[in-house]
């Protein structure tokens, strides 16, 4: 009688969790993400917050600029030479924060190839591309539009400085310039603030394979 012959049958073992990320690519790439944009929120957020301190200091103590030879400007020498100060700060800033805003927008387009976020996943990362381009939009206009144009108002103002008729408006114009350069850059500073916060849940796409 012939034995039976025993049968086993071999089951499939599983495999390790993988990602669908290839190794390393994911934490350099937030590594770009996260300086970037903190080095941006850390610059908008240290102009907006030293800007009103310099030109308020400044206007304290009062200084004389000798090239400044007009009677009709006195008192307001601490007024030009804060936003001179200013001025020369925001022409370092700009382009940093043009850098960034790059780096960012490279490396948020490597997370969606990278993530590949299902439907039910899309709302984070369509809110920080919301938040990130509300945050260039604002960037260029404040570089593109609203420095040049206060820039303008206040070389025009020493211009004319002994025409009063056209100095005083020209002034008004320049105060609600630089009222203006603070908002967009407390708006600035929230949409970044925003962007930070909703970036803190971004995690590599890790796949379980089936048995």
């Amino acid at each position: 009688m012939k034995q039976p012959t025993a049968f086993t049958a071999s089951l499939p073992t599983a495999s390790p969790l993988h990602s669908y990320n290839p190794p390393h690519v994911f934490e350099i790439i937030q590594i770009i993400y996260w300086l970037a944009l903190s080095v941006w929120f850390g610059g908008v957020l240290f102009i907006a917050v030293a800007a009103p301190t310099i030109m308020r200091t400044v206007r304290e103590n009062n200084p004389v600029l000798s090239h400044v030879l007009s009677v009709n400007l006195e008192g307001q020498h601490g007024t030009l030479l804060a936003g001179s100060i200013v001025g020369r700060i925001m022409t370092v800033l700009f382009p940093v924060e043009l850098a960034c805003a790059g780096a960012i927008l490279v490396t948020m387009i490597a997370q969606w190839a990278l993530l590949q976020p299902s439907r039910e996943y899309l709302f984070g990362p369509i809110l920080r591309a919301a938040l990130y381009l509300a945050a260039v939009a604002l960037l260029l206009y404040h570089w593109r539009v609203l420095w040049p144009r206060a820039w303008r108002v206040r070389q025009e103002y020493i211009d004319h400085a002994d025409e009063p008729d056209v100095a005083n408006p020209l002034l008004d114009q320049l105060d609600r310039l630089q009222s203006e350069s603070a908002t967009v850059l407390f708006f600035l500073v929230t949409v970044l603030l925003g962007l930070i916060v909703f970036s803190a849940n971004i995690r590599p796409a890790i796949v379980i394979p089936a048995h």
